[in-house]
């Protein structure tokens, strides 16, 4: 069983488990092989590496050309691929990471499923501190998944590295924490948050890779294929006591992991010598204070490391919220400034005319403007796959690069648009529950945060829900 597993092996299992979509410079020049009966070789059932012994010049759908194989993960291997259509286009950018569903899962239906979950909640995640998720497809009897290619390494390389600074490493931790926070959000927990499954970038972003055996936890059939154990794994040395004791993942273990990265970014250590949550509870362990955190940062990850689920917070939100000091803050807040602000917002709000950008286009530094134009190629394609949320997110990096583009603007109206025209004319409490959720959401985003057509749509629907 892998809770009896030595430390050792945890620690080479999980850089070997690391899906870490890394880019590289230079193309494979060589000669390109689609996949068919030809000159793909089934593995042996014993073989659990892949479904097919895959090759650089391998090309999937007559579009991924494979170029480098990056690692495996707990559902199968990561390559790095060129993905052909946007050679075509010429897009600066063609290179996606693709994971292949591994050969024993792959002749196992609950793992096909679990895959084809995986991508459609990865696909509702769209945040800039998430990995990008494209598409789930087939080719034969391989299965696959695209996602964006990153370049930078995973955070176990960054924990050691004494060239990040202390505010980096605190930033990290408030990165990571909005990545799974937003996730809890939508009731997706990741059951599997580990160094290895957290990506720096080269220019200093965090994302939150595989959720691979993350679960909805509200069900719409009111089952689950993808339960822990069924088709998926766990690391021992960043699991709570509950997931080791194999009870129902729930966005409190998540939180667990959180405040183990937390410390081990903060202090260079694993605050239980990587043991187990269960052997580290039954020895009476208690984590050490980190130097140089504020009293309400420490207490925000000294309750994330609680071995009672009850004790943490229940979520990467509530850990957020207390990490930032947002209650301490408050709390110095008289009534009457309270009341300044919400007016002052309000008035915002209601009168100040819609603006265009503040220094034109053409004024903007030449690195930000290639910024935005690549945001928004990037947008455009995911708008033509259908992936309506990729959209939003690369809109809304093109918006924070230059706030209030016109272009930007532009096509974001583009996107809402059909969502709006949906919602008209809704009557159902329960759909226009749902649809609220929508618009919140929506409204969530910078660019789209004072979009009136979303705050009349919010006030219509809140009216029809109370």
């Amino acid at each position: 069983m892998a809770d009896k597993e030595p430390a050792d092996k945890q620690d080479q299992e999980q850089a070997h488990n690391a899906d870490a979509t890394r880019m590289i410079s230079e193309d494979d020049q060589g000669q390109t092989r689609p996949i068919n009966a030809d000159n793909a070789t089934q593995s042996s059932p014993g073989n659990q590496a892949g479904v097919f012994h895959l090759r650089p010049g391998d090309v999937l759908k007559e579009r991924f050309r494979l170029e480098q194989k990056l690692g495996e993960g707990g559902m199968g291997a990561v390559y790095l691929a060129i993905d052909q259509r946007k050679v075509e286009a010429r897009h600066d950018k063609p290179q996606v990471a693709i994971k292949l569903i591994s050969g024993g899962f792959a002749r196992d239906s609950r793992a096909f499923i679990a895959l084809q979950r995986e991508t459609d909640k990865s696909q509702t995640l769209a945040h800039p501190n998430i990995i990008t998720v494209y598409d789930f497809d087939r080719d034969g009897d391989v299965f696959f998944m695209t996602m964006e290619a990153l370049s930078g390494s995973t955070l176990d390389k960054v924990i050691g590295n004494s060239g990040y600074t202390f505010p980096e490493r605190l930033r990290f931790v408030e990165r990571l924490a909005e990545g799974i926070a937003y996730a809890h959000q939508r009731h997706i927990v990741h059951s599997d948050i580990k160094p290895a499954n957290i990506f720096v970038t080269d220019d200093g972003e965090l994302k939150v890779l595989d959720f691979g055996i993350a679960r909805a936890l509200a069900d719409v059939d009111g089952k689950s294929v993808d339960r822990l154990g069924e088709v998926a794994g766990l690391t021992p040395a960043y699991a709570s006591c509950d997931m080791l004791e194999r009870r129902e993942p729930h966005a409190a273990d998540d939180v667990y992991a959180i405040g183990l990265i937390a410390y081990e970014l903060l202090s260079g250590e694993h605050p239980f010598a990587r043991k187990k949550a269960t052997e580290a509870r039954a020895a009476g362990m208690r984590p050490k204070k980190i130097k140089g955190l504020a009293n309400y940062q420490w207490r925000a990850i000294a309750k994330a490391l609680e071995f009672e689920r009850a004790k943490r917070w229940q979520d990467a939100g509530q850990f957020l919220r207390h990490y930032r000091g947002a209650g301490r803050r408050v709390r110095q807040l008289s009534v009457a400034l309270l009341l300044a602000v919400v007016a002052f917002g309000a008035y915002l709000l209601l009168y100040q005319p819609e603006a265009g950008p503040d220094i034109p286009f053409a004024e903007l530094e030449p690195a930000k403007q290639q910024n935005v134009r690549q945001a928004l190629n990037e947008a455009r394609q995911a708008k033509s796959f259908g992936d309506v949320n990729g959209a939003l997110f690369y809109l809304d990096k093109a918006y924070a690069f230059h706030p209030r583009n016109r272009e930007v603007m532009a096509e974001l109206e583009t996107v809402i648009e059909p969502m709006l025209n949906e919602m008209e004319g809704v009557q159902s409490g329960q759909q226009a529950a749902e649809y609220l959720n929508q618009v919140e959401q929506l409204l969530r985003y910078e660019s789209l945060a004072q979009n009136p057509d979303l705050v009349k749509m919010q006030r219509q629907l809140q009216a029809l829900t109370h």
